[in-house]
């Protein structure tokens, strides 16, 4: 009678498992396809500066109050020599439907002038009535 080796199998289906445990999907929705490009041309303020994080907020943060339980957090992504990607995360926004807007900005440090350089914008959002009101998505929300 032959014997049936089922440890590697469960070794293989264990690690898939625990490696599907550890993935957040929060984090998978950062790549840089599931945003919506924005046009900097249409982007109104300086799209060069000292300071990316700044310019993240002067450019697409909320300079107004917000009513209720607003917040925005801003979080550095990525950090590489003279590229730094920046996420703005606007959540319980007063509006039916949109229930949060997520920003991811691509910036470029120019040595030629000495600046940060806003090279690409995108954006999502996460809505109320939708099934799965803690997605982020590009669509409109209904």
């Amino acid at each position: 009678m032959k014997k049936t080796r089922i440890l590697p199998i469960l070794a293989i289906g264990l690690s898939y498992s625990l490696l599907l445990i550890g993935c957040n999907s929060g984090d998978m929705d950062l790549t840089e396809d599931s945003y919506q490009l924005i046009n900097l041309a249409e982007v109104k303020g300086e799209l060069t500066g000292d300071d990316p994080e700044a310019m993240t907020l002067a450019l697409f943060g909320q300079k107004e109050q917000v009513e209720g339980n607003f917040s925005q957090e801003i979080k550095i992504l990525e950090k590489a020599g003279f590229e730094k990607t920046i996420i703005l995360t606007q959540m319980n926004l007063p509006d039916d439907s949109v229930r949060g807007i997520r920003y991811q900005l691509q910036f470029e440090f120019e040595q030629s002038i000495g600046k940060w350089s806003l090279k690409k914008a995108g954006r999502q959002q996460s809505c109320y009535r939708s099934d799965s009101p803690t997605d982020w998505t590009i669509e409109p929300c209904p």
